[in-house]
């Protein structure tokens, strides 16, 4: 692997794509390794593919037991909104998700880019991962 400024992903992915063309007329795929902690919360890797015109994003997290003891159950539950930039300018914004469980999660979403031209049809890097979180069943983290 070799970092890209805080990101670290697969060197040996765009060899395959060379390798195998017909691998890169079906879409692209990225991966980067991170390190981006939000309340205790440790999200370590993030990966990002295309699907047509649709983008499909995948968040590694580890959910810590230490944030999960409160006596008052609303504050055992935090939401995220997750930014997801890409190395040409492109973006994503995921819907607010929820976590109410310790130990190792993954959420993914993914969004159509059809109404603006359709940009998932060019291969994009993964160039940033910001996370907005709350604590509380009715929390609204604070949009990007």
């Amino acid at each position: 692997m070799r970092e890209i400024g805080s990101w670290c992903r697969r060197a040996g992915f765009a060899s395959l794509l060379v390798a195998v063309p017909a691998l890169a007329a079906r879409g692209w795929w990225d991966e980067a390794r991170i390190k981006v902690q939000v309340h205790e919360h440790a999200f370590y890797r993030v990966t990002a593919n295309s699907v047509g015109c649709s983008v499909r994003v995948r968040l590694y997290f580890d959910a810590p037991a230490s944030e999960y003891r409160e006596p008052a159950a609303e504050r055992n539950h935090y939401r995220f909104l997750a930014h997801v930039s890409f190395s040409d300018g492109a973006e994503l914004t995921s819907e607010v998700f929820d976590n109410a469980e310790v130990g190792a999660r993954v959420y993914a979403f993914s969004q159509d880019t059809s109404p603006k031209g359709c940009w998932a049809e060019q291969e994009h890097g993964l160039r940033k991962l910001d996370v907005h979180a709350c604590r509380g069943d009715r929390c609204v983290p604070e949009p990007f």
